[in-house]
């Protein structure tokens, strides 16, 4: 594909009379099932955004691509999710910008050390060949830890990371004069319900005839949904990021830790520190502002974690927004309170991972395939429908080992 064909897909187009599926949301979960539609044989697709490809959760994104998970279902599907990653580059011949920084949960208590025990057990009978480590050997692999809080341990692998824009160009390159129909700047704004279910979308810039419609909006998922009459329990919680200035390259992972509350940080191939500590109060809403209580937030606990943090200099930060469901995991699929609306929302801080893998399963129901058995878990109907997001887990842990 030529860089001709993607202005070309991009370039401002009316909308057409009808499409054979219509997707919403021109993020990596649009753009991966448009490129699994086309090799499912679907081409009349047409992916509506109301910014730019890419323009909501996907480009606000530190896009960490890990197989290390704290279930073990989890952490299979995340395993077969790194792997389609591993080969996309090839697959789509542009370079995703994949690379193994490696990714390290800090342990903080021995308590979590304990519960870390059985899942480094579990990862290794999947083949995740992830390690235990003692604190001074924690120390000596991440120094940047030296001199902070003192660490009980920590559980390591070689995990990867990927830079969201390059997937979002490879994945335009690829659908480019392949079928696949890009209208930037266009919302859904209304659907038109049948008795045998939807029958078209209203979008700002025209209606679309369709009887198939994926609702891959993420953040904003619950807003489609009730336009089409569907109720669904994600709700959209902010997530901030900042980025400091360049420094010579020192992090060799990518660090997590849930203890005194959950936060982050990573070095990137340019030098620059990419961090977030989690406001537990965030309340839920559609939020893209970042905040100075987030960079003081910040600034406080990476400090005393890191102290060798405390003179980088910040140079830009953003708000960016999760679509959390009650168990944290995604919904994908097709629901059964309207024929041909499909899901695929609700990723909870892991759609850069398990998009490109889920949607690939996806395209194969909509294609008309049996349901692949890794869809189960993400049955979009497994929830009440009275049963919502009413706020976030202080004990990140909890939420995979305790019911919803």
């Amino acid at each position: 594909m030529t860089r001709p064909q993607v202005a070309e897909l991009l370039r401002p187009a009316a909308a057409p009379k009808s499409a054979e599926v219509v997707i919403i949301g021109g993020g990596i979960t649009g753009l991966a099932l448009a490129r699994e539609l086309v090799a499912s044989g679907i081409r009349d697709i047409v992916i509506l955004e109301r910014g730019y490809p890419g323009s909501g959760a996907t480009g606000r994104n530190v896009a960490r691509i890990r197989a290390m998970q704290l279930t073990e279902s989890l952490s299979r599907i995340a395993l077969r999710c790194q792997t389609k990653y591993d080969r996309m580059g090839d697959d789509l011949g542009f370079n995703v910008l994949f690379y193994r920084l490696g990714y390290a949960w800090v342990l903080y208590e021995d308590a979590e050390v304990e519960r870390m025990r059985p899942i480094v057990d579990m990862h290794h009978g999947l083949g995740i060949r992830s390690r235990l480590l003692p604190p001074e050997a924690t120390l000596r692999r991440l120094p940047i830890l030296r001199g902070g809080d003192p660490v009980a341990g920590s559980v390591i692998h070689d995990d990867a990371i990927v830079h969201h824009d390059a997937v979002v160009w490879a994945h335009l390159e690829h659908l480019a004069g392949r079928g696949p129909r890009f209208l930037g700047g266009t919302s859904a704004v209304g659907v038109v319900r049948g008795d045998a279910g939807v029958l078209a979308v209203e979008t700002t810039a025209g209606l679309i005839e369709t009887r198939n419609v994926v609702n891959a909006t993420d953040g904003w998922s619950s807003e489609i949904n009730a336009l089409a009459g569907v109720r669904t329990p994600n709700r959209p919680y902010r997530r901030e990021v900042l980025v400091t200035a360049p420094i010579r390259r020192s992090i060799d992972a990518a660090i997590t830790f849930y203890l005194p509350v959950e936060g982050w940080f990573n070095q990137t191939l340019r030098g620059e520190i990419v961090m977030g500590v989690v406001d537990p109060d965030e309340p839920t809403g559609i939020n893209q502002a970042s905040s100075f209580a987030f960079l003081r937030r910040t600034a406080a606990v990476m400090t005393r974690k890191a102290p060798a943090l405390g003179n980088v200099t910040v140079i830009r930060q953003w708000g960016g927004m999760y679509d959390v469901s009650p168990d944290h995991l995604p919904l994908v699929g097709p629901t059964r309170q309207l024929e041909g609306w499909w899901q695929a929302n609700g990723w909870s801080g892991r759609g850069m991972l398990l998009a490109p893998y889920l949607s690939e399963l996806l395209a194969g129901r909509i294609a008309g395939r049996a349901a692949h058995p890794d869809l189960g878990a993400f049955d979009p109907d497994r929830f009440g429908v009275e049963q919502v997001v009413t706020g976030q887990d202080r004990d990140y842990y909890a939420r995979y080992v305790q019911p919803h």
